[in-house]
């Protein structure tokens, strides 16, 4: 008897005409939010977030015409950026890795949305678009321990809420 295959993991994200529309809309708009803060290294006026919001727009191939996005993407965008703790992370000459990967034990990748590499201490940020929900926090103290574990450095968590706009402190 031949040995069994490892086992697959598929995951599966379909978005359909099936589905409900508003959440369809909500799971893109999140997409191009995380998307255009990928694009921004540094962020020193409003023009940096316009360009990023449009080069978001252009990677998924989205037609902004049909999109509100003075109100829908770059307000929020700015009015989250214009926090005092969120202005050090995107501040010019501050060290950051963006969407970084990072691989458990179990084989799981994990994604990281902002890596802030300072002196003393490694920042781990999550982008939040929408409501506050109850696996935030775990999910960026599983980051910590991940980025701890491969650094061998401690870390600092945050949750950044893009359109409340509000920054959690996780442990």
């Amino acid at each position: 008897m031949s040995p069994r295959p490892p086992a697959i993991k598929i995951y599966n994200h379909p978005v359909s005409l099936l589905q409900d529309q508003g959440r369809v809309g909500s799971a893109l708009r999140g997409e191009l939010i995380h998307h255009a803060l990928f694009f921004l290294d540094h962020c020193s006026v409003r023009e940096d977030i316009e360009r990023a919001v449009l080069q978001a727009f252009s990677l998924q191939g989205v037609d902004r015409q049909r999109w509100a996005v003075e109100e829908e993407y770059l307000t929020p965008i700015v009015n989250a950026l214009s926090l005092p703790q969120v202005r050090q992370w995107f501040k010019q000459g501050v060290m950051n890795l963006r969407e970084v990967e990072v691989v458990d034990a179990q084989g799981e990748v994990h994604r990281i949305d902002r890596l802030v590499i300072g002196e003393g201490v490694l920042e781990v940020i999550d982008f939040k678009v929408g409501n506050r929900e109850e696996g935030h926090r775990a999910q960026v103290e599983l980051y910590q321990r991940l980025v701890e574990a491969i650094f061998g450095r401690p870390t600092q968590g945050y949750l950044l809420y893009i359109d409340e706009p509000a920054v959690v402190v996780v442990r």
